[in-house]
């Protein structure tokens, strides 16, 4: 794999962890996006961003999988740990409503670099019509959770999930995050294990979302949020049909003069 500007190859492996990767913000953060790795159908870009030292990053692949299917990986929190790249830790801390959460996630680094956390709110809307789910998700500073010891609290992220339904049983996935790390970590260096994070963070949700629909486990709560659709749908229809209008009854003619 070779990244653009660079003088020689570089594989990332050992340095490869994931120090800005947390879960699930903003739309596209706009033009000058330039690919830097296109590997196992997964394109990853970078933009630079005026005023800050780290470009943003985004990854977009495909899943072989309903988008149902990535949605219920996307939104159990605590098996995160199974598939994000380097998660040791992956808590649900409030649930305000179904589509707003605050969350914990742990980055584990390699020595002698220390681990990085954050807390992030994220939003869901889900548009049927579009066939189009948007996760997005942004730093909680105010959040009352204590920081750790030996742990940099990341102090500034920002990004978003797009699932986008591609046919019954495909769905396009763009991962963008724009964050700093924190620390005194080098830039050079969080530049170099930020690039590969969009493509780990899609092959792990491969991986997941293929283990998950052999075990079952999402089978119920799949089946609930496609009832629902339904409902939604046939309210919709309902909303868009006109009535007919209850024709009055005829008058009666006046009498008859005499």
């Amino acid at each position: 794999m070779v990244f653009k500007g660079m003088q020689r190859k570089v594989r990332i492996s050992g340095i490869g962890w994931g120090v800005l990767l947390v879960m699930i913000s903003l739309p596209a953060f706009g033009a000058g996006w330039e690919v830097i790795l296109n590997d196992d159908g997964i394109r990853v870009s970078t933009r630079e961003i005026e005023g800050q030292a780290l470009p943003a990053f985004k990854g977009t692949g495909m899943v072989h999988a309903p988008m149902v299917d990535v949605l219920a990986v996307l939104t159990d929190t605590p098996r995160r740990v199974e598939w994000v790249h380097k998660c040791s830790d992956s808590r649900l801390l409030k649930q305000v409503t179904e589509k707003n959460r605050v969350i914990y996630s742990r980055t584990k680094a390699p020595w002698p670099v220390s681990d990085r956390d954050v807390v992030v709110r994220t939003r869901s809307s889900v548009d049927w019509e579009k066939k189009e789910i948007m996760i997005r998700f942004k730093g909680e500073r105010s959040f009352p959770f204590p920081e750790l010891e030996g742990v940099v609290r990341i102090p500034r992220i920002k990004g978003f999930y797009r699932l986008q339904a591609v046919g019954e049983e495909k769905t396009r996935v763009t991962y963008q995050i724009d964050a700093s790390p924190g620390g005194s970590l080098p830039d050079w260096l969080a530049e170099l294990t930020s690039q590969k994070i969009p493509y780990e963070t899609i092959m792990g949700l491969r991986g997941q979302v293929k283990k998950t629909q052999v075990s079952g486990v999402y089978k119920e709560k799949i089946a609930e949020w496609l009832e629902r659709r339904k409902e939604q749908e046939k309210q919709a229809q309902e909303l868009d049909t006109p009535q007919k209008e209850e024709s009055s009854p005829p008058e009666e003619p006046p009498p008859a003069s005499e």
